[in-house]
Protein backbone atom coordinates (compact mmCIF):
# COMPACT_ATOMS: atom_id res chain seq x y z
CA UNK A 1 0.00 0.00 0.00
CA UNK A 2 1.57 3.30 -1.09
CA UNK A 3 1.54 6.59 0.80
CA UNK A 4 -1.21 8.06 -1.35
CA UNK A 5 -3.52 5.19 -0.38
CA UNK A 6 -2.69 5.61 3.33
CA UNK A 7 -3.62 9.28 3.23
CA UNK A 8 -6.87 8.80 1.33
CA UNK A 9 -8.01 5.73 3.24
CA UNK A 10 -8.90 7.48 6.54
CA UNK A 11 -10.75 10.17 4.62
CA UNK A 12 -12.63 7.48 2.73
CA UNK A 13 -13.54 5.79 6.03
CA UNK A 14 -14.72 9.11 7.45
CA UNK A 15 -16.98 9.65 4.43
CA UNK A 16 -18.42 6.18 4.90
CA UNK A 17 -19.03 6.82 8.60
CA UNK A 18 -20.71 10.14 7.92
CA UNK A 19 -22.82 8.59 5.22
CA UNK A 20 -23.77 5.81 7.61
CA UNK A 21 -24.71 8.34 10.29
CA UNK A 22 -26.82 10.18 7.78
CA UNK A 23 -28.62 6.97 6.85
CA UNK A 24 -29.24 6.22 10.54
CA UNK A 25 -30.57 9.72 11.21
CA UNK A 26 -32.82 9.60 8.18
CA UNK A 27 -34.20 6.22 9.25
CA UNK A 28 -34.61 7.33 12.86
CA UNK A 29 -36.40 10.51 11.80
CA UNK A 30 -38.74 8.46 9.63
CA UNK A 31 -39.42 6.09 12.53
CA UNK A 32 -39.94 9.03 14.87
CA UNK A 33 -42.46 10.69 12.56
CA UNK A 34 -44.36 7.43 12.26
CA UNK A 35 -44.39 6.90 16.03
CA UNK A 36 -45.58 10.47 16.65
CA UNK A 37 -48.34 10.52 14.02
CA UNK A 38 -51.08 10.38 16.66
CA UNK A 39 -49.23 13.02 18.67
CA UNK A 40 -49.07 15.30 15.64
CA UNK A 41 -52.80 14.89 15.00
CA UNK A 42 -53.60 15.74 18.62
CA UNK A 43 -51.29 18.74 18.46
CA UNK A 44 -53.10 19.99 15.37
CA UNK A 45 -56.46 19.48 17.11
CA UNK A 46 -55.23 21.48 20.09
CA UNK A 47 -54.00 24.34 17.91
CA UNK A 48 -57.21 24.45 15.87
CA UNK A 49 -59.29 24.49 19.07
CA UNK A 50 -57.32 27.24 20.75
CA UNK A 51 -57.29 29.38 17.60
CA UNK A 52 -61.10 29.43 17.70
CA UNK A 53 -61.18 30.77 21.27
CA UNK A 54 -61.50 34.51 21.85
CA UNK A 55 -59.14 35.19 24.73
CA UNK A 56 -58.92 38.89 23.85
CA UNK A 57 -62.58 39.18 24.82
CA UNK A 58 -61.87 37.38 28.10
CA UNK A 59 -59.00 39.75 28.86
CA UNK A 60 -61.15 42.82 28.10
CA UNK A 61 -63.89 41.58 30.44
CA UNK A 62 -61.56 40.67 33.27
CA UNK A 63 -59.80 44.03 33.26
CA UNK A 64 -63.05 45.97 32.99
CA UNK A 65 -62.63 47.20 29.41
CA UNK A 66 -65.76 45.32 28.36
CA UNK A 67 -68.97 44.41 30.18
CA UNK A 68 -68.94 40.92 31.67
CA UNK A 69 -70.91 38.41 29.63
CA UNK A 70 -71.69 35.35 31.73
CA UNK A 71 -73.05 33.38 28.77
CA UNK A 72 -69.81 33.88 26.82
CA UNK A 73 -67.70 32.96 29.85
CA UNK A 74 -69.70 29.80 30.50
CA UNK A 75 -69.38 28.80 26.85
CA UNK A 76 -65.62 29.38 26.94
CA UNK A 77 -65.42 27.45 30.20
CA UNK A 78 -67.23 24.50 28.60
CA UNK A 79 -64.92 24.57 25.56
CA UNK A 80 -61.83 24.55 27.76
CA UNK A 81 -63.10 21.88 30.17
CA UNK A 82 -64.69 19.55 27.62
CA UNK A 83 -62.44 20.00 24.58
CA UNK A 84 -59.12 21.77 25.15
CA UNK A 85 -58.13 20.19 28.46
CA UNK A 86 -58.94 16.61 27.36
CA UNK A 87 -56.82 17.12 24.21
CA UNK A 88 -53.96 18.46 26.34
CA UNK A 89 -54.23 15.44 28.64
CA UNK A 90 -54.21 13.11 25.63
CA UNK A 91 -51.14 14.92 24.31
CA UNK A 92 -49.37 14.37 27.62
CA UNK A 93 -50.31 10.68 27.65
CA UNK A 94 -49.31 10.18 24.02
CA UNK A 95 -45.88 11.82 24.31
CA UNK A 96 -45.05 9.59 27.27
CA UNK A 97 -45.37 6.58 24.95
CA UNK A 98 -42.67 7.81 22.55
CA UNK A 99 -39.17 6.36 23.00
CA UNK A 100 -36.15 8.02 21.40
CA UNK A 101 -32.58 6.63 21.28
CA UNK A 102 -30.90 8.84 18.71
CA UNK A 103 -29.43 12.02 20.34
CA UNK A 104 -30.23 14.01 17.20
CA UNK A 105 -33.87 12.98 17.38
CA UNK A 106 -33.88 13.49 21.15
CA UNK A 107 -33.04 17.15 20.56
CA UNK A 108 -36.11 17.40 18.33
CA UNK A 109 -38.30 15.44 20.72
CA UNK A 110 -37.40 17.64 23.68
CA UNK A 111 -38.91 20.64 21.87
CA UNK A 112 -42.17 18.75 21.43
CA UNK A 113 -42.10 17.71 25.09
CA UNK A 114 -41.76 21.33 26.15
CA UNK A 115 -44.57 22.36 23.83
CA UNK A 116 -46.89 19.69 25.24
CA UNK A 117 -45.98 20.71 28.78
CA UNK A 118 -46.82 24.36 28.06
CA UNK A 119 -50.11 23.37 26.41
CA UNK A 120 -51.13 21.19 29.37
CA UNK A 121 -50.20 23.93 31.87
CA UNK A 122 -52.20 26.50 29.93
CA UNK A 123 -55.29 24.32 29.58
CA UNK A 124 -55.27 23.30 33.25
CA UNK A 125 -54.69 26.82 34.54
CA UNK A 126 -57.24 28.35 32.16
CA UNK A 127 -59.80 25.79 33.31
CA UNK A 128 -59.16 26.72 36.93
CA UNK A 129 -59.22 30.44 36.12
CA UNK A 130 -62.52 30.29 34.24
CA UNK A 131 -64.16 28.11 36.88
CA UNK A 132 -63.21 30.64 39.55
CA UNK A 133 -64.15 33.63 37.40
CA UNK A 134 -67.59 32.28 36.52
CA UNK A 135 -68.19 31.23 40.13
CA UNK A 136 -67.23 34.67 41.43
CA UNK A 137 -69.61 36.42 39.01
CA UNK A 138 -72.45 34.02 39.80
CA UNK A 139 -71.87 34.24 43.56
CA UNK A 140 -71.68 38.04 43.49
CA UNK A 141 -74.95 38.09 41.57
CA UNK A 142 -76.47 35.80 44.21
CA UNK A 143 -75.24 38.13 46.97
CA UNK A 144 -76.93 41.10 45.32
CA UNK A 145 -80.18 39.16 44.97
CA UNK A 146 -80.02 37.99 48.58
CA UNK A 147 -79.34 41.52 49.83
CA UNK A 148 -82.41 42.77 47.98
CA UNK A 149 -84.50 39.91 49.36
CA UNK A 150 -83.50 40.80 52.94
CA UNK A 151 -84.98 44.28 52.49
CA UNK A 152 -88.17 42.98 50.87
CA UNK A 153 -88.71 40.29 53.51
CA UNK A 154 -88.04 42.64 56.38
CA UNK A 155 -90.53 45.20 55.09
CA UNK A 156 -93.18 42.52 54.61
CA UNK A 157 -92.57 41.06 58.08
CA UNK A 158 -92.65 44.47 59.75
CA UNK A 159 -96.01 45.22 58.11
CA UNK A 160 -97.44 41.95 59.41
CA UNK A 161 -96.10 42.52 62.92
CA UNK A 162 -97.59 46.02 63.00
CA UNK A 163 -100.95 44.66 61.85
CA UNK A 164 -101.37 42.48 64.96
CA UNK A 165 -104.67 43.42 66.66
CA UNK A 166 -106.00 40.71 68.94
CA UNK A 167 -104.45 39.93 72.31
CA UNK A 168 -103.41 36.49 71.05
CA UNK A 169 -101.76 37.95 67.94
CA UNK A 170 -99.93 40.57 69.99
CA UNK A 171 -98.76 37.99 72.56
CA UNK A 172 -97.42 35.67 69.88
CA UNK A 173 -95.79 38.54 68.01
CA UNK A 174 -94.04 39.65 71.20
CA UNK A 175 -92.63 36.15 71.73
CA UNK A 176 -91.51 36.04 68.11
CA UNK A 177 -89.91 39.49 68.38
CA UNK A 178 -88.04 38.44 71.54
CA UNK A 179 -86.47 35.48 69.72
CA UNK A 180 -85.72 37.61 66.66
CA UNK A 181 -84.02 40.28 68.77
CA UNK A 182 -81.85 37.69 70.54
CA UNK A 183 -80.97 36.14 67.20
CA UNK A 184 -80.15 39.51 65.61
CA UNK A 185 -77.89 40.54 68.47
CA UNK A 186 -75.85 37.33 68.26
CA UNK A 187 -75.79 37.36 64.45
CA UNK A 188 -74.65 40.99 64.30
CA UNK A 189 -71.86 40.29 66.78
CA UNK A 190 -70.51 37.29 64.91
CA UNK A 191 -70.99 38.88 61.47
CA UNK A 192 -68.79 41.76 62.62
CA UNK A 193 -66.09 39.33 63.73
CA UNK A 194 -66.41 37.46 60.42
CA UNK A 195 -65.80 40.61 58.37
CA UNK A 196 -62.83 41.57 60.54
CA UNK A 197 -61.05 38.24 59.98
CA UNK A 198 -57.98 38.93 57.85
CA UNK A 199 -57.53 36.02 55.46
CA UNK A 200 -60.05 34.18 53.30
CA UNK A 201 -59.07 30.96 55.06
CA UNK A 202 -59.80 32.49 58.48
CA UNK A 203 -63.14 33.82 57.27
CA UNK A 204 -64.12 30.45 55.84
CA UNK A 205 -63.17 28.68 59.07
CA UNK A 206 -65.13 31.20 61.15
CA UNK A 207 -68.18 30.76 58.92
CA UNK A 208 -67.98 26.97 59.14
CA UNK A 209 -67.26 26.79 62.88
CA UNK A 210 -69.33 29.69 64.23
CA UNK A 211 -71.67 31.51 61.86
CA UNK A 212 -73.39 28.66 60.02
CA UNK A 213 -73.98 26.57 63.18
CA UNK A 214 -75.30 29.73 64.88
CA UNK A 215 -77.81 30.34 62.07
CA UNK A 216 -78.92 26.70 62.28
CA UNK A 217 -79.54 27.15 66.02
CA UNK A 218 -81.50 30.33 65.37
CA UNK A 219 -83.62 28.56 62.78
CA UNK A 220 -84.29 25.88 65.37
CA UNK A 221 -85.31 28.50 67.95
CA UNK A 222 -87.83 30.00 65.51
CA UNK A 223 -89.27 26.59 64.66
CA UNK A 224 -89.60 25.78 68.37
CA UNK A 225 -92.04 28.66 68.96
CA UNK A 226 -95.61 27.50 69.52
CA UNK A 227 -97.63 29.86 67.33
CA UNK A 228 -101.22 29.49 66.21
CA UNK A 229 -102.39 32.80 64.74
CA UNK A 230 -102.11 33.29 61.00
CA UNK A 231 -100.24 36.59 61.32
CA UNK A 232 -97.62 35.32 63.77
CA UNK A 233 -97.17 32.14 61.74
CA UNK A 234 -96.72 34.16 58.55
CA UNK A 235 -94.23 36.49 60.25
CA UNK A 236 -92.23 33.47 61.41
CA UNK A 237 -92.30 31.93 57.92
CA UNK A 238 -90.88 35.12 56.45
CA UNK A 239 -88.26 35.22 59.22
CA UNK A 240 -87.26 31.63 58.45
CA UNK A 241 -86.87 32.53 54.77
CA UNK A 242 -84.58 35.36 55.85
CA UNK A 243 -82.46 33.05 58.01
CA UNK A 244 -82.15 30.46 55.26
CA UNK A 245 -81.05 33.32 53.02
CA UNK A 246 -78.54 34.39 55.68
CA UNK A 247 -77.13 30.90 55.51
CA UNK A 248 -76.96 31.01 51.72
CA UNK A 249 -75.39 34.46 51.92
CA UNK A 250 -72.44 33.24 53.97
CA UNK A 251 -72.07 30.13 51.79
CA UNK A 252 -71.86 32.40 48.73
CA UNK A 253 -69.41 34.66 50.53
CA UNK A 254 -67.20 31.62 51.03
CA UNK A 255 -67.44 30.88 47.29
CA UNK A 256 -66.52 34.46 46.40
CA UNK A 257 -63.53 34.45 48.75
CA UNK A 258 -62.27 31.13 47.40
CA UNK A 259 -62.71 32.35 43.81
CA UNK A 260 -60.94 35.65 44.44
CA UNK A 261 -58.06 33.87 46.14
CA UNK A 262 -57.68 31.47 43.22
CA UNK A 263 -57.87 34.30 40.68
CA UNK A 264 -55.10 36.08 42.53
CA UNK A 265 -52.92 32.97 42.33
CA UNK A 266 -53.53 32.54 38.59
CA UNK A 267 -52.45 35.73 36.84
CA UNK A 268 -54.24 36.14 33.52
CA UNK A 269 -51.43 38.47 32.50
CA UNK A 270 -48.95 35.59 32.86
CA UNK A 271 -51.31 32.90 31.61
CA UNK A 272 -52.30 34.22 28.17
CA UNK A 273 -48.69 34.54 26.86
CA UNK A 274 -48.40 30.74 27.16
CA UNK A 275 -50.47 30.50 23.96
CA UNK A 276 -47.75 32.35 22.05
CA UNK A 277 -45.02 30.36 23.82
CA UNK A 278 -46.56 27.08 22.66
CA UNK A 279 -46.92 28.42 19.12
CA UNK A 280 -43.26 29.47 19.07
CA UNK A 281 -42.19 26.02 20.26
CA UNK A 282 -44.26 24.40 17.50
CA UNK A 283 -42.53 26.57 14.92
CA UNK A 284 -39.15 25.73 16.43
CA UNK A 285 -40.04 22.04 16.26
CA UNK A 286 -40.92 22.23 12.55
CA UNK A 287 -37.77 24.20 11.74
CA UNK A 288 -35.59 21.73 13.66
CA UNK A 289 -37.28 18.78 11.96
CA UNK A 290 -36.61 20.22 8.51
CA UNK A 291 -33.00 20.98 9.46
CA UNK A 292 -32.48 17.41 10.67
CA UNK A 293 -33.99 16.02 7.48
CA UNK A 294 -31.68 18.15 5.35
CA UNK A 295 -28.69 17.01 7.39
CA UNK A 296 -29.68 13.38 6.89
CA UNK A 297 -29.84 13.63 3.08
Amino acid sequence: MNVRSLIIYPVFILVLILAGCGDDLEADLHTYEESTAALTDLNNDYNETINEMDFDKLQAMYYGDEEENLEYLQQLQTEVDETLLPIAEDLEAEIDKVEVDNPEVEELHSIMQESVSVKKDFAAQMSSFLNSYVLSIDSNSQLVTLSQSFITHQEERDDIIESAESDEEIEEMNRLIEVLNDNSEALDEHSTVFHKEKSAEEKEQYANDILLPLIDEQIGALNALNLSTDKATRARTISLEMYYNYRTYFEERKNVMASVENLQEISLENLLPLVETASTLDEQYQETLETKKNEAR
